[in-house]
């Protein structure tokens, strides 16, 4: 073998490679010089604004277009759409602390009368509404939820769980209505009642069900509303009531009763002993059978509260107040019941004067209808109804009464302007303390819930809007009660044009797809191909903040031909908003849209209410409050509700056949977001295409439905230099999100690598480790019976600059029991005295051979050991290292068949004296001896240690021995050992104890010189990679090297580095990222290290403890390993020859055991 050194992989002499290198990267830098130039030159001269935030690729878009952001140029859309938004979200914290730290005890609840109201869920949606406005202003509700069955004679339950909820939300006293109405015949049923009070095992039975009801829902107790009553005596009815009675309060629950004034069928003074309170229900003194006349006169309730008060402690008297009104016609019994709201529309249709009557405080009204065919037919109409004033004055009088308060029948019935008084005491004495500003009941609220159409069509334009009315009111000073009051003006509802209707029915009529809620990530692109492929237009309302993280997909939308409209920026329902945050919810989304495509959209569609016809208040106001943004309304009259959950595209197909044969309507509603799933709305997508195409229907878009063109409904965004700065900054963004997209894809299949190479070498390993077992009990050893016969090993110890660690070295070796050995110490050209001081203090030991020769490299000091060597195996170990006394017996053990070429022992670190040594620990066991294990099943360790290593000496001469054409002369050497077909082993028994770099500089020393060192050796061997003919060394060992020991050391410190940038620049703005998710990620990263170490440490026995150091491991070590690494590079393209050297020894490895052989 000659000493004769080649030249080194990755060594040239000419500078060519490395001036290519250089005047690249230079070329590089200049460009991005440049960029950087022209970006503060546009960011010292820019003062006007452009765009927002993103997610996705939308998420760089948000912090490279946000004006704040000193990477952005600014202009006018980005720099009002930041104030905006910034605005909206800081009013959107407000408006949520407000909700959450409301009182639910509002200023009623401190009061000791009881301030109720009626709740009717067969008006479920307007009784629903007002008690959301209004539930701070009563502390007790009666909803109208218990029924008799009429068949079984069981309680039956009607409970709304939206109004429970908000009822227990606002902690109101719920004591729900048990009622004899027979919903059949339309009418309270006496004969319904009978059975129950008369026959005991039902009425036990009943009762029993009332009281399990009102404890499943925890609720205060029960309201008896029994009318029309069929018994022969009051007897049953008082029987069944102290039944009751005792059985809730056994519970701790109320009973209450609702009575008519002066009627037979009640026993007050009996009743009232099994009631916590009675409720006179002091209306309908006229009614549906008697003619017209006041609802409840005031001195009529004041008659009726004395004469109940005689037989009733009038503190259990809760008196009941009507908030309605009847029509009568003709003079007719049969009378039409309205509502306040109601009473005054038809005031306002019929042109009417309302007449407030000073003696009853009731309101009327009359007008008169002729038939349009019958000039004869004329109906005379009369009105009664009580208001506001009605109400004060009955609350003046029943405060001063010693009642325990009031009962309004019923919510969505009321005059609203009730409630300016009615959370509070209308005594003498309060209001001497606290006067009432009666001014407030002058002006009278907007109709909420009336509409008038003019046209047809399912585009929606306010022609009309609501105003308020106006009265006039006369004060009984002494006596604190509304004398007078005149209607001036009556308030009006909604006047709203439809238009855009095509009457065409069947073949040509137009067909509008529309989507809400969207852009969707996920389901949007998958729309948007269906249409392109079907070639079919859309209309598609964006939500802003969802629009916000799928810029490109809303940019795409534009480019590709399809109409955008606004559905405001939160998605929140637009009628329960303040006035300036719906506007500036449309603002905010118009101004996205303006900055992303350059164009404005006057299209609009509120969330929630899309209904072509709407009626309420909630429907209606979203239009209003878009009309005074300039917005149209864009409704539908084809809805199949493909955002409930579980509905199926089938479905989905049939209601909008079913629904566009039923109404002939234009427009499609569907949603390419929100829910968890659109799956079924793309999958009907194309098939409602198909039926419609094939019926000869066309689709176009609401523009052309409206006779207009898209840019008319999307008018341009007119200011060039906006149009300039809008172009730069996403391009500006662009380019950040694919850079920011190729490292988070990179670090993603980092982790998913290291979680599989994890799983993969802890599969291996296992096996190995169990095979290794299994061996230990059936196998014969390979060494055996008479010493004598045990080949010579050679022992080759290459030393440079070793004086320090030698002796101890040579002394360990000799402490080994393996019996044949002679010892050959190489000192390579030292340049201290480490020959002389080994060959003086060995020269009479036979089994220690000393030689020096011209300093050549560790490889010739191996090469030049092997050929003075005796034996047929060598071991092969670094002169600082301390063998345990058994590890050549246990490396020989391995050489069980002729094919084993080489045994790797298992090196650890024997100076573990501060962290950069521990450290270095930590990745002995870990990186190394654990791989080794693994790759030992599959015979592609392709390192056998320097420290510490067996060879059969006829397979290093025929591999060629060790070479100097790399540093890493061990890896080499074993990679062309697996070239030849050889096996290599691994032996985690046979110890050695190292002593490695315990200052930074020693320590990137060294593994510059093992990083080159494997660089060139994959380089050498850059052939086999994925070769087949070169086993599960071409296939797995190359691979790995490449993988594991070349790209991922730079991307595991990159992950350290996305780490703290992506904080910092999350921290001050300059990025908008989840810094949850960013730690997330980087646990599991450090997760799947720790974990992977953790296995290899149970196997090595090793003490877990030390795996807290791989804490602080992870934030540096690596970064060294990569600075290491970049130097590996940087020296391979300069080519320059490398050389071994040398480190400094300081002796501190800690001396081994000595194991004794048991013959």
């Amino acid at each position: 073998m000659s000493n004769n050194k080649p030249t080194q992989i990755f060594q040239t002499d000419k500078p060519t490679r490395w001036k290519r290198f250089k005047w690249t990267g230079r070329l590089l830098l200049m460009i991005a010089i440049f960029f950087l130039v022209v970006l503060g030159i546009a960011l010292y001269s820019g003062s006007l604004p452009n765009v927002p935030n993103l997610q996705a690729k939308a998420r760089e878009y948000q912090s490279s277009l946000d004006p704040s952001n000193p990477l952005v140029l600014k202009n006018a859309q980005n720099i009002k759409y930041k104030g905006f938004k910034d605005f909206l979200l800081n009013k959107l914290k407000k408006d949520s602390l407000k909700k959450n730290t409301k009182n639910a005890f509002s200023k009623v609840n401190s009061l000791s009368l009881i301030r109720a109201a009626f709740y009717t869920p067969w008006n479920a949606k307007l009784s629903l509404d007002d008690l959301e406005k209004n539930a701070d202003k009563i502390n007790t509700i009666f909803p109208e939820w218990l029924f008799i069955d009429t068949v079984t004679h069981r309680l039956q339950t009607r409970i709304d769980s939206a109004g429970l909820k908000m009822m227990k939300q606002n902690h109101l006293r719920i004591m729900p209505i048990l009622s004899n109405f027979n919903s059949s015949k339309k009418d309270f049923d006496g004969k319904l009642l009978n059975k129950i009070l008369n026959d005991s095992i039902l009425q036990k039975n009943f009762i029993q069900q009332i009281v399990d009801t009102l404890s499943w829902y925890q609720l205060a107790g029960i309201n008896v509303d029994f009318e029309e009553l069929d018994e022969k005596s009051n007897a049953p009815l008082t029987s069944f009531q102290r039944q009751l009675y005792n059985a809730l309060h056994a519970k701790n629950m109320l009973v209450s009763m609702d009575v008519e004034p002066k009627n037979e069928d009640y026993d007050y003074k009996k009743l009232s002993d099994y009631n916590d309170y009675i409720i006179l229900m002091a209306y309908d003194e006229y009614n549906g059978s008697t003619g017209p006349g006041p609802i409840s006169a005031q001195k009529w309730i004041e008659d009726a509260l004395s004469w109940t008060s005689d037989r009733i402690n009038p503190e259990k008297i809760i008196l009941g107040v009507g908030a309605f009104g009847y029509s009568w016609t003709d003079g007719k019994i049969d009378s039409l019941p309205l509502t306040y709201n109601e009473a005054i529309n038809r005031a306002k249709t019929v042109n009417a004067n309302i007449i407030y009557d000073d003696d009853s405080y009731n309101l009327h009204y009359s007008y008169i209808t002729q038939s349009a065919d019958d000039s004869t037919d004329i109906q005379n109409h009369e009105v009664w109804f009580t208001d506001a004033a009605t109400t004060f004055n009955i609350l003046r009088f029943s405060d001063e009464f010693p009642t325990a308060g009031t009962a309004l029948w019923r919510l969505s019935s009321e005059d609203p302007r009730i409630w300016k008084y009615y959370n509070r005491s209308l005594s003498n004495d309060s209001l001497d303390k606290h006067p009432f500003n009666f001014d407030s009941l002058k002006t009278m609220p907007v109709v909420i819930n009336s509409v008038i159409f003019q046209g047809e069509g399912e585009v929606l334009d306010i022609l009309y809007s609501p105003q308020q009315g106006k009265v006039s009111l006369e004060i009984d000073s002494s006596e604190q009660l509304i004398a007078e009051q005149k209607y001036l003006q009556l308030p009006s509802g909604y006047v709203i044009r439809k238009f855009a209707e095509d009457t065409t029915v069947g073949k040509g009529h137009k067909l509008i797809l529309t989507f809400d809620d969207g852009p969707s990530a996920e389901w949007t692109p998958k729309i948007l191909s269906i249409l392109e492929r079907k070639k079919v237009p859309a209309t598609f309302f964006v939500i802003g903040i969802n629009a916000e993280q799928n810029i490109p997909l809303l940019q795409r939308e534009y480019k590709d031909g399809f109409e955008i409209g606004n559905h405001t920026f939160t998605h929140h329902n637009i009628a329960e908003m303040s006035l300036s945050r719906a506007a500036l919810e449309m603002k905010l989304t118009r101004l996205l849209i303006e900055s992303v495509t350059g164009h404005s959209t006057i299209l609009f569609r509120a969330p929630y209410n899309a209904d072509s016809e709407p009626q309420t208040y909630d429907e209606l106001a979203p239009i209003q409050r878009s009309r005074d943004e300039n917005y149209l309304t864009i409704n539908e009259s084809i809805d199949p509700n493909d955002w409930a959950p579980g509905v199926s595209a089938d479905s989905i197909v049939a209601r909008v056949i079913r629904q566009e044969e039923a109404t002939n309507a234009s427009i499609i509603l569907l949603h390419d977001a929100g829910g968890d799933t659109r799956e079924a709305t793309v999958e009907a997508l194309p098939r409602i295409i198909d039926y419609f195409k094939k019926k000869g229907y066309v689709f176009t878009n609401v523009s052309d439905l409206m006779g207009k063109t898209r840019d008319q409904v999307m008018p341009g965004v007119s200011n060039a230099r906006d149009r300039w700065t809008r172009k730069f900054n996403f391009f500006l963004a662009e380019s950040t999100y694919w850079g920011g997209q190729i490292l988070f894809t990179l670090f993603i299949i980092g982790i998913l690598l290291s979680i599989g190479r994890m799983i993969l070498m802890a599969l291996l390993a296992s096996i190995q480790k169990r095979k290794e077992q299994n061996a230990a009990t059936t196998f014969t050893p390979f060494l055996s019976g008479d010493e004598e016969n045990f080949p010579l090993v050679s022992i080759i110890v290459p030393a440079y600059n070793e004086e320090v660690n030698s002796i101890r070295t040579i002394n360990s070796l000799l402490s080994q029991n393996y019996p044949k050995l002679e010892i050959i110490f190489v000192d390579d050209g030292s340049k201290d005295h480490t020959f002389e001081i080994v060959n003086e203090h060995f020269k009479q030991n036979s089994k220690v051979h000393v030689f020096s020769k011209i300093n050549g490299g560790k490889a010739s000091a191996l090469n030049f050991g092997i050929e003075k060597s005796s034996g047929d195996f060598v071991v092969c170990i670094d002169a600082d290292t301390q063998l345990k006394s058994d590890a050549v017996s246990l490396l020989m053990q391995k050489f069980d068949s002729e094919n084993v070429a080489a045994v790797a022992g298992n090196v650890k670190v024997g100076n573990e004296v501060n962290m950069i040594t521990i450290w270095q620990s930590i990745e002995y066991i870990t990186s190394q001896n654990f791989d080794r294990r693994a790759f030992d099943l599959l015979n592609c360790i392709t390192v056998v240690p320097g420290a510490i290593g067996a060879f059969k000496k006829e397979a290093i001469i025929s591999a060629g021995g060790f070479t100097t054409d790399t540093l890493a002369e061990d890896c080499d050497l074993t990679m062309r050992l697996l070239r030849q077909d050889y096996v290599v082993r691994n032996c985690t028994a046979a110890i050695s104890y190292t002593e490695a770099p315990e200052t930074f500089k020693q320590f990137l020393k060294q593994r510059f010189r093992w990083s080159f060192g494997v660089m060139q050796c994959f380089w050498k061997h850059r052939d086999t990679i994925f070769n087949s003919k070169y086993k599960n060394f071409g296939m797995i060992a190359m691979p790995n090297i490449l993988i594991y020991q070349i790209i991922l050391p730079i991307l595991a410190p990159l992950a350290d580095l996305i780490l703290v940038f992506s904080l910092l620049a999350a921290s001050f703005g300059i990025v908008v990222a989840s810094i949850p998710h960013i730690i997330l990620y980087y646990f599991i990263f450090t997760l799947v290290d720790i974990a992977g170490a953790a296995l290899a440490f149970a196997y090595e026995k090793e003490n877990a403890v030390k795996l807290i150091w791989m804490l602080p491991q992870r934030l540096v070590y690596r970064q060294l390993m990569y600075y290491i690494l970049l130097k590996s590079f940087n020296k391979a393209i300069k080519g320059e020859i490398q050389s071994w050297g040398a480190l400094k020894r300081t002796g501190t490895v800690k001396e081994v055991a000595v194991v004794k052989v048991e013959n």
